[in-house]
């Protein structure tokens, strides 16, 4: 995502002062400024792929400022930090206002009701500046399934480090001339040194976390500070401080601005012009859908626009030089569009997908996306014509900065309100009647009655599976809760006349062990009834997004460490049985393999007699079949998959089972999928939560199959 503002500040005349010198116009930064959202439009429109406009938006806006700033301190004038704060964000909060509030509206016109909760906080969010920790917080819950990759408000994540820097920016450069004045030293080597702290300190954070966590880092500010502090640096790089007129008797001397360099760079200025130009361009193309960002990959673009930069500055007016493209018509034309285009496209492109119920975009529709956003540009500047105009509102920045605010908050709070206070399932009994759910395939629901569906949007959350308690510590084997795992535990309620005391796994009662990640998970609603049905105790080792197998290459080493302190504690635990998931579902052809590894994963156990259950897994969607039913409705064809592109049509482990006595196969397709068709409701309940979990809900349908095969598998004794 990406956020092209790069705009120098408006800094406020607060005192008397010799008149500034006249600063160069640069063509070369608002062809530059073209450049990047024309990437930015076409890599988030066609590809999935980082289009590196973000990066070049950062390091332009941190170079304007900061020269800006350095002007105003070396000439002795006052900085005025309050009335800059006031004007900066009273300019970018107006189209970022109108935005949100035709945001707002397409989210009760368009997006399913699961998603208003979500899509309300990042509004919020995005009208204090803070959505990139919304996003990022979002982004490493793995419960949160994969709502930030679908929010019409993702793109504000920058606009929100822009602001954040924003604040933080001048407060540096105020502390620098604090500095300066305090050590007698000039503010550019103070400023080199803290902005060189800042650049260095933050790239590295940038490389760790992002290699750690990379969801996460990727909107995080600490993450993107040294993007800004080359900017800074570059500021410094280009300009020197020249040696003042003759001032008035008592003035303080001012400071001409001017270009370091001259006649003999400007051979190296073309040069560097044109390869930042490259580095820019080429980014999108080497960069990969799965490399990790920003981290060391940034500093392509970033590197990129500091060229640019320096070579404008070296050879401004070189007949051959970079700035000769960048001066073009069309790049100005768009360069003086971007902050419009770039707010605006990516709602629009998030709408059209969702009204549409489209995976990609053709040509003609991205045009048409593109020509929209240049036109609600034009729109928003006419609206804020006239808002600036209203009587009060043109009194200040300040106060036209409070008032646009209000304008989005005042609607937002009832929106708000309105997504508590809705529950379209009131007065709607939930009995096995209303909502049969798998009883309608097991033919024991002939009729289903005209309810809402349910699980409702704000129940969402809680659908994952019914898990009992959380182990006693001395009940958590070692390494399970410290390599990221969770481990729970089913007792059985003890049997009248007995003492509650005693331990329930003796006797005839069975000791089952759960295996694997979220997919064994959200098993466990239905296995929890028959425990308690059955009077069994049954243990879970789980740790999500890590399915149970042997040790492979393609896991990650943690992973593959968790496997093995689960497959020790199960061992030593010495159960009945073993249950885990044995196949994975993909949402592409061939839409289900044998998880890797498998049988080598399960051999320990079959080796020491503990029978493995091995359950198929559920079918995993291209996209979230629950926002889908609540968007198109139950009946759309595109909440009922086909069964041939759900799995394949033979269970894989039937001809492992086959092979091993002990191991048992135990398949639910049936109870998930028709025939023909694998539906996103049944018997009026949503079977998906998001992708590829079943709901615990529908998994309480399912307690009668669990049941019956689970004893038939096991033996009834």
């Amino acid at each position: 995502m990406t956020f092209p503002i790069a705009t120098a500040p408006v800094l406020p005349d607060t005192a008397p002062s010799t008149p500034a010198p006249r600063v160069r116009h640069r063509p070369d930064l608002q062809g530059l400024r073209g450049v990047a959202v024309l990437l930015v439009v076409v890599f988030h429109v066609w590809t999935e792929k980082v289009s590196g406009g973000v990066d070049v938006f950062f390091v332009l806006s941190a170079f304007l400022l900061t020269g800006s700033f350095l002007r105003r301190i070396e000439r002795g004038k006052p900085l005025g930090l309050p009335a800059y704060w006031a004007r900066t964000f009273a300019r970018l909060l107006g189209p970022v206002a109108v935005m949100l509030l035709a945001v707002l509206a397409a989210v009760f016109l368009w997006f399913p009701p699961s998603r208003w909760p979500e899509l309300l906080t990042q509004a919020w969010g995005s009208l204090f500046y803070t959505v990139n920790w919304v996003l990022a917080d979002q982004a490493v819950d793995y419960y949160a399934g994969n709502s930030a990759a679908t929010t019409p408000l993702q793109h504000m994540w920058s606009l929100s480090v822009q602001g954040q820097v924003f604040l933080v920016w001048p407060l540096l450069l105020a502390g620098c001339a604090w500095v300066a004045r305090r050590t007698a030293l000039r503010v550019r080597p103070v400023a080199w040194a803290v902005f060189g702290a800042v650049f260095a300190g933050s790239l590295a954070w940038s490389v760790v976390a992002t290699a750690a966590s990379p969801e996460a880092a990727y909107f995080s500010t600490l993450t993107r500070l040294w993007e800004f502090a080359l900017g800074s640096l570059t500021a410094l790089a280009l300009t020197t401080a020249a040696r003042p007129r003759a001032a008035a008797p008592g003035a303080a001397p001012p400071v001409v601005v001017r270009p370091s360099g001259g006649t003999p760079g400007v051979g190296l200025g073309v040069v560097l012009g044109w390869a930042g130009l490259a580095a820019i361009l080429a980014t999108p193309f080497l960069v990969e859908a799965e490399t990790r960002f920003p981290g060391t990959v940034a500093l392509a673009p970033t590197l990129g626009a500091a060229a640019v930069l320096a070579g404008g500055t070296l050879a401004p007016d070189a007949p051959h030089g970079v700035g000769r493209v960048l001066a073009l018509g069309p790049l100005q034309w768009f360069g003086d569009r971007a902050y419009g285009i770039y707010l605006w496209h990516w709602p629009l492109l998030i709408s059209y997908l969702l009204v549409t119920a489209r995976d990609t975009v053709p040509v003609p529709a991205g045009m048409g996306i593109l020509a929209a956003s240049v036109v609600l540009t034009r729109v928003t500047a006419l609206l804020l014509t006239g808002w600036r105009a209203l009587p009060g509102v043109r009194a200040g920045s300040g106060i036209r900065l409070v008032a646009t605010a209000l304008l989005v908050a005042v609607p937002l709070t009832g929106a708000h309100q309105y997504t508590i206070l809705r529950d379209p399932t009131a007065g709607v009994e939930r009995t096995a009647e209303n909502y049969p759910g798998a009883a309608v395939l097991r033919d024991e629901a002939t009729e289903v009655p005209d309810v809402p569906i349910i699980p409702t949007y704000s129940e969402r959350g809680y659908e994952w599976g019914d898990t009992g308690d959380p182990c006693a510590p001395e009940q958590s084997p070692a390494g399970i809760e410290e390599l990221g795992g969770e481990c729970w535990i089913i007792t059985p309620d003890p049997e009248p006349g007995t003492d509650p005391d005693s331990d329930p796994g003796t006797g005839s009662r069975r000791t089952l062990v759960v295996l694997g990640d979220s997919h064994a998970r959200q098993l466990l609603t239905p296995i929890h009834r028959v425990a308690d049905a059955q009077g069994w105790t049954v243990v879970s080792y789980l740790r999500m997004a890590c399915r149970y197998t042997a040790p492979s290459e393609n896991y990650q080493a943690e992973c593959n460490d968790f496997n093995a302190a689960a497959r020790q504690a199960a061992l030593e635990a010495d159960p009945d049985a073993v249950l885990t998931v044995g196949t994975l579902s993909l949402s592409e052809a061939p839409h289900e393999k044998l998880v890797e590894g498998y049988e080598d994963g399960v051999t320990p156990f079959l080796d020491a007699g503990i029978p493995v259950v091995a359950f198929r897994d559920n079918p995993r969607f291209p996209y979230d079949m629950f926002e889908c039913v609540e968007t198109y409705g139950p009946d759309r064809d595109r909440c009922n998959v086909p069964r041939s592109k759900s799995l394949l049509p033979v269970n894989p482990l039937e001809e492992l089972a086959a092979r091993h006595d002990d191991l048992h196969s135990i398949d639910l397709t049936d109870r998930l999928c028709t025939e023909t068709t694998c539906p996103g409701v049944v018997g009026n309940i949503q079977v998906y939560m998001d992708l590829d979990h079943v709901t615990s809900t529908y998994g309480e349908t399912l307690v009668p199959d669990v049941e019956a095969r689970l004893l038939e598998a096991l033996g009834r004794a």
